[in-house]
């Protein structure tokens, strides 16, 4: 049996959550080859994955991570866009010729569920923004008058482009949602579900690929890793895109030597090329890479994760009930849904960017330090991840779909 697994390549939490599912249909006997590109690509080369490299599609980003819709629009528009976008479906096309699978896994990926669609594969999609939005207006500066009509522009347009993909979408058999089932789905602003599409939605849950009790105790995590014991843990998880990685690591490494020693810093600076082996300085502990096992044991054993508001790493945190102080990247709609809707939950405190400042970002730690409230409700999160089995009913639904058994997609 082959599968073809085609996570989105922008940044690694696709690729990152896919990985445990490609693993669990490997142990079953199943032929595997990804399909991803940018971030994902290096990210399945640095680990030896079976690979076949699709075309890259991204946004623009300024220097600062802002999404730049405007470069975005004239560099990669509507014609410019499309003709990119179709000869990724025709690189898939070649692909699954060549790999000949009997499914296609798409996460995210609608150029996997078209080629796959047209060649007769059935596929099966995983992702936690059906619905994918655009800001209606910079958070930047002011507006001049040509501007505010692009935006006004944009935006009417991207109704049309939204609907084409959420119909795209639809062409998969099933849709798989990694997030909480109601009501404490953290995706909840890009999962808005038309109808003809709910009976192909299946809830199931975060994807973390680790068990609690494999690890060691936090006090052993402690001697390990040689933390201090007498000061709070700060672990600064940093990943997405390179551009907004690097620009978030320099703000705060810029800030955190200042900060209060009753805090001792763990940074990960998330590339997947970099060293793995940390540098100590006063008070923080730089890891350009963390390898997964020294993530999961960063996570156990951390008092507050700082981090963008990417829907991978506040599920890994939220998996082992710590409450975050959550950075989204400027004007990415889906990390400031996905941010607002931690605030709301109550297991998070969101800051901005633009304004962060050591004031602020210390009085944010103490915050949650001083409060049980968000360490109460991150747990109950993370407790609601235990009941669930993500990585199996996955597999399960993909083994399904690849022998051909549609009673199983019902």
């Amino acid at each position: 049996m082959r599968v073809y697994v085609s996570p989105c390549g922008v940044g690694l939490g696709h690729i990152v959550r896919s990985a445990p599912i490609a693993d669990e249909l490997r142990s079953r006997g199943a032929e595997i080859v990804y399909s991803t590109y940018l971030d994902g690509l290096e990210y399945a080369r640095a680990r030896g994955f079976r690979l076949m490299e699709s075309v890259p599609i991204s946004f623009r980003v300024k220097n600062d991570g802002t999404v730049d819709f405007k470069q975005t629009a004239a560099r990669s528009g509507l014609s410019l866009g499309l003709r990119r976008f179709l000869k990724q479906v025709r690189a898939e096309i070649r692909n699954m010729k060549r790999f000949r699978p009997d499914a296609v896994f798409s996460d995210s990926r609608a150029s996997s569920i078209i080629a796959a669609r047209l060649l007769g594969v059935p596929v099966i999609l995983m992702l936690n923004q059906l619905r994918v939005e655009i800001i209606r207006r910079p958070s930047s500066g002011r507006l001049t008058p040509m501007e505010r009509l692009f935006f006004l522009l944009a935006n009417i347009f991207w109704i049309f482009v939204r609907t084409v993909i959420i119909g795209v979408w639809g062409q998969s058999q099933l849709i798989l949602i990694p997030d909480y089932p109601l009501p404490h789905t953290i995706s909840l602003d890009n999962l808005t579900i038309p109808s003809r599409y709910k009976a192909k939605i299946r809830y199931i849950g975060p994807i973390v690929d680790v068990s609690q009790t494999k690890l060691p105790s936090s006090s052993e995590i402690v001697r390990e890793l040689m933390l201090p014991d007498d000061r709070s843990t700060v672990y600064d998880a940093i990943s997405g895109p390179r551009t907004e990685r690097i620009y978030l690591v320099k703000l705060l490494l810029s800030i955190l030597p200042d900060l209060s020693n009753e805090f001792y810093f763990v940074v990960s600076c998330g590339d997947p090329k970099g060293k793995t082996n940390p540098k100590a300085t006063k008070n923080v502990l730089l890891y350009e890479w963390m390898d997964d096992r020294t993530q999961f044991v960063m996570l156990k054993a951390a008092d507050v994760i700082i981090c963008r508001s990417g829907h991978g790493t506040i599920t890994k945190g939220l998996f082992f009930g710590k409450p975050l102080i959550l950075i989204p990247t400027p004007d990415h709609t889906e990390q400031y849904g996905n941010a607002k809707r931690m605030v709301q939950l109550g297991a998070a405190i969101m800051l901005d960017q633009k304004t962060l400042t050591k004031e602020k970002l210390s009085d944010s730690i103490r915050t949650i330090l001083n409060s049980q409230r968000y360490k109460v409700n991150a747990g109950n999160l993370g407790e609601e991840t235990l009941r669930l089995n993500p990585i199996k009913t996955a597999a399960d639904v993909i083994m399904k779909a690849a022998q051909g058994n549609e009673s199983g997609l019902d």
